[in-house]
């Protein structure tokens, strides 16, 4: 295995041997990660009950607290899924898609989902950016929108989180597709109402973040709903200032449909859909229903993929389209299933990653 960027004797012999099993990696990751995030929970409410005693019992428990949390932070280092190695074998020169890219563009997604809106385990996520050599430049969340805003030494990233909450799963209801004026786009066109909606949330201030870095190139990125967002920032953003022009492409992990047959026309940047194999997500809303589109190249990965496939799925299509008229709208019970696991996407593809080219 290619070196991990560490010095030689800090990272553990099955730590090592962890990284060649991409499944187990990402699975330990979110077990340790879930780990840290219970205790913190927990201290939070023990730190209330304390502070309503006696302040100098809280810092008792606070000391108690620290001691508590080392090992698992140490833990969570050890197996955080992006890594130097991952961003420094990025190709420059090229907005293509990149097995190395969609790698790191899916663990970006994965990290996305920790609860960066609490302060302490907003660290949990600047140490795994920091893993990578990477720097967080925003965490945003308006209402039920959040994204991320990393910087890599090339390039910047914008990540958007997936559905997590009822509020979220409201948005992905909002089956209407509304016609929209997006900014410096001459045509109105047709998009989901939920998804435009959940942008604009966020859209002055990731415009600002992206602003406050100049002369980087952009990517926009996201898993399930995080995706569908993403997809929508690319038109929207495609149309602002010189952010257009820097936008090199959007990648998306089981992403649903986004618009209309007009939509795709103003998604300038190249579009990359990354779907499992049997993740039936992608198949809604159904085609049939206010006539929804995807846009860009699909790229279906299978089980034990050496490459993903250049093509939508197809062998079981039929059944996954019937699957998806009989369980509209109640789709979003299959974000449990595994096909539509973030960690089996950002696994997969770290895998196909390392397998196809080298992490230098």
């Amino acid at each position: 295995m290619a070196d991990d960027g560490r010095k030689p004797g800090t990272v553990d012999e099955d730590i090592k041997a962890l990284f060649e099993k991409p499944e187990e990696w990402f699975d330990r990751y979110q077990t340790q990660r879930r780990r840290i995030e219970t205790l913190l929970d927990d201290h939070k409410r023990k730190r209330a009950a304390l502070e309503a005693q006696q302040k100098g019992e809280y810092e008792k428990l606070l000391g108690a607290f620290s001691d508590e949390m080392k090992e698992p932070s140490d833990e969570l280092a050890k197996v955080a899924p992006v890594r130097t190695e991952d961003v420094e074998a990025i190709p420059r020169r090229r907005a293509a898609y990149s097995d190395r890219m969609a790698a790191l563009l899916a663990k970006l997604s994965l990290l996305s989902y920790i609860a960066f809106e609490e302060p302490a385990k907003k660290k949990l996520l600047d140490t795994a950016l920091e893993q990578g050599g990477l720097k967080l430049i925003a965490a945003i969340a308006v209402e039920d929108t959040e994204a991320i805003v990393v910087e890599a030494k090339d390039f910047l990233v914008v990540a958007f989180r997936g559905t997590t909450s009822k509020a979220d799963r409201k948005t992905d209801f909002r089956i209407s597709v509304n016609r929209v004026m997006v900014e410096n786009h001459p045509q109105h066109v047709r998009v989901h109402a939920g998804f435009y909606s959940a942008f604009q949330l966020v859209e002055e201030r990731i415009h600002e973040a992206l602003n406050s870095v100049q002369g980087k190139s952009v990517y926009l990125t996201g898993h399930s709903l995080g995706g569908a967002v993403a997809l929508v920032a690319s038109a929207a953003l495609g149309g602002r200032d010189d952010i257009g022009s820097r936008i090199a492409a959007v990648y998306t992990f089981g992403s649903p449909r986004v618009g209309g047959r007009d939509f795709p026309a103003i998604v300038k940047a190249p579009h990359y859909r990354v779907v499992n194999s049997g993740d039936v997500v992608p198949l809604v809303p159904p085609s049939w229903l206010n006539g929804y589109v995807h846009t860009g190249e699909p790229y279906l990965l299978k089980n034990k993929s050496k490459k993903p496939v250049r093509r939508r799925p197809t062998g079981s299509v039929v059944i996954l389209s019937i699957r998806s008229i009989f369980l509209w709208p109640f789709s979003r019970r299959l974000l449990v299933s595994r096909a539509h696991d973030i960690t089996l996407y950002a696994a997969r593809l770290d895998r196909i990653a390392r397998d196809r080219g080298r992490w230098t």
